[in-house]
């Protein structure tokens, strides 16, 4: 099962919000109001593929992470769990993408595989 209006809805907003950029900055970068952006958050008005294209280009993701399949539905802690490592992966991806420097890039790569190394790569 695909992912419902508004859940596609919710991941944009935190997407944008992890990304530190306004809804108008995003509805400048794909050509609409704010307003509008307003309700593809919310759920209220249907994504074309073309739009859904344009807002993942705009907050530097693939298109694939808003069409991917539901996961089975979570409760309680579960849940809190899954959504507390979504935004931790959400601003480490965002803050990698501000990183202009190839160099820097590599350099920061390196160093998480070091740290993964040293941690025995232990789940907590």
């Amino acid at each position: 099962m695909f992912k419902s209006e508004k859940a596609i809805g919710e991941l944009i907003r935190h997407m944008r919000k992890s990304s530190g950029m306004s809804q108008m900055g995003l509805a400048d970068k794909i050509g609409v109001s704010y307003q509008q952006v307003q309700k593809y958050e919310k759920g209220i008005n249907k994504l074309s593929l073309s739009r859904l294209k344009q807002i993942s280009g705009a907050l530097g993701v693939p298109v694939s992470v808003f069409l991917e399949e539901e996961e089975p539905v979570r409760t309680g802690e579960a849940r809190a769990v899954h959504a507390a490592l979504l935004n931790d992966e959400a601003k480490l991806l965002m803050l990698f993408r501000r990183l202009h420097s190839k160099k820097l890039k590599h350099g920061f790569i390196e160093m998480l595989e070091d740290v993964v190394r040293i941690s025995g790569n232990k789940k907590s």
